[in-house]
């Protein structure tokens, strides 16, 4: 939390200085408790992901790292959202973390959310697809066939 000069150490204060400080400390304990950050599933093998999180009153800053630590994040988001989609990330674990920004301060940041992307094998991917061939000429055979049972 930053502290005012004039709200730390003064004996005597103005009531215009005694007020501004403790608008300024309601205004900072409001968004002292960081956003709380989710996912809807821990593990992506769909190859997407959505990170949701309680929007404070401004805007946040949504950091991502491959490390828990965040040695090296990248930003991947600043705005007023409540939630974003995460989706092209290659096979591994991805650390996000998110805080609000102010115009004078930054919040503290959130809980960290680990996600584990996994995609399915080719060999599943490709059993998907044929299963849809299959399906695709059934059907197409059945509309040129026609009704049956008519004459």
């Amino acid at each position: 939390m930053m502290a005012i000069p004039a709200c730390t150490g003064c004996k005597s204060l103005s009531i215009a200085t005694a007020l501004a400080c403790l608008l300024f400390v309601f205004i900072v304990d409001a968004d002292a408790t960081p956003p709380k950050l989710s996912v809807d599933s821990e593990i992506a093998t769909a190859g997407f992901y959505r990170l949701n999180w309680d929007p404070p009153a401004g805007q946040v800053e949504l950091q991502e790292s491959t490390e828990p630590v965040f040695r090296d994040p990248a930003i991947r988001y600043v705005g007023h959202d409540s939630a974003t989609l995460i989706s092209g990330k290659p096979d591994g674990q991805w650390y996000y973390r998110i805080r609000a920004l102010g115009g004078t301060h930054t919040g503290d940041w959130s809980n960290t959310v680990a996600i584990t992307v996994n995609h399915h094998s080719l060999v599943r991917a490709l059993l998907f697809l044929s299963l849809g061939i299959i399906v695709f000429f059934a059907t197409m055979l059945l509309v040129m066939r026609g009704p049956g049972g008519v004459k």
